[in-house]
């Protein structure tokens, strides 16, 4: 597995399985009270996407039917680049006191060892179970130069050294066409239709250079091993309900048997790729799958090492 790949597997709340990767996007989460920090927002907003990173805030998620908790905070520090924590007290009735919100989410960061730019109006005092830790004290005419410098040095420390890496699409992109494969253009009825039979599934559509075999590609690095050989199966469901249906489509006069008979070795031809995260992942998927059709599964580190020994020119 890379070094760069790590997953947070017991999660903290007791849910089953956890296995979100740490510091997996180009994101920052951030905690901070919906009332006190209106002015801070909108200027952390606007440095961060300058730079690429998508802000992440609890309250701007919504999570139907979902656990809110794991959903829309501890799932998104986990993966979040670095974080941005905004101290700043409430005040009711006169009275300064801590966001306990804002405060356990950045117990969370400190658990998980996030990297942390805390920020808290100059004015104001920590909490003194946080007070002993470095923060970025401000005023409203300084906020936007402490948090420039701030954000360009967490990017700076979180991000690999060496020259820029490719992005995950592109060398996802790189990975199939050392494989022969590109992507299909959907230009015509037939490919839509072999398309759309597995894209409700979350695959994609390759062909070969010649243009005369069919790749599904499944791009299932966010997801767990049981999932993943759910869309597998269905897929594979979904392929056999199709072939089963030439007799059908011949008497209802909409193909003939020489074209059925092409069609169902096309069909029977299809490949499989299943993309996952980590080798743990590749064995438990290839060990609980048996098909017909030919399928392959491969990791992340699989494709690196695949794009390594082209020379090094792609990644």
């Amino acid at each position: 597995m890379d070094k760069g790949i790590r997953k947070h597997e017991k999660c903290i709340i007791g849910l089953p399985r956890c296995d979100y990767v740490f510091s997996s996007t180009r994101s920052c989460f951030i905690a901070y009270g919906f009332e006190t920090s209106a002015l801070e927002m909108n200027i952390l907003r606007g440095l961060l996407e300058k730079r690429n990173v998508e802000p992440v805030e609890a309250g701007g998620k919504r999570s139907p039917g979902e656990h809110a908790f794991c959903v829309k905070i501890c799932s998104k520090i986990i993966t979040s680049q670095f974080c941005i924590v905004l101290l700043n007290n409430d005040l009711k009735n006169g009275i300064e006191s801590a966001n306990a919100n804002v405060n356990m989410e950045y117990g969370l960061m400190l658990g998980f060892n996030k990297y942390v730019i805390p920020f808290q109006r100059e004015a104001q005092s920590l909490p003194f179970n946080v007070a002993g830790l470095d923060t970025v004290k401000y005023t409203s005419t300084n906020f936007e130069m402490y948090a420039t410098t701030a954000i360009d040095q967490a990017i700076a420390a979180t991000t690999q050294s060496g020259s820029e890496p490719l992005s995950a699409d592109q060398k996802l992109n790189a990975y199939v066409l050392s494989r022969d494969m590109n992507w299909v253009r959907l230009t015509s009825e037939g490919d839509r239709a072999i398309f759309d039979l597995g894209s409700g599934f979350g695959f994609n559509l390759l062909i070969d250079f010649s243009g005369t075999a069919y790749c599904y590609l499944g791009n299932f690095t966010q997801l767990r091993a049981e999932a993943i050989i759910w869309r597998f199966e269905m897929l594979v469901r979904a392929i056999d309900q199709r072939r089963s249906s030439w007799e059908t489509r011949i008497k209802a006069g909409l193909m003939t048997k020489e074209f059925a008979t092409w069609a169902d070795e096309l069909f029977r031809s299809f490949k499989i790729w299943l993309i996952v995260m980590s080798d743990r992942d590749r064995d438990a998927v290839k060990k609980a799958l048996t098909s017909k059709y030919s399928f392959e599964v491969i990791s992340l580190d699989d494709m690196n090492h695949a794009l390594e020994q082209l020379g090094g020119a792609l990644v």
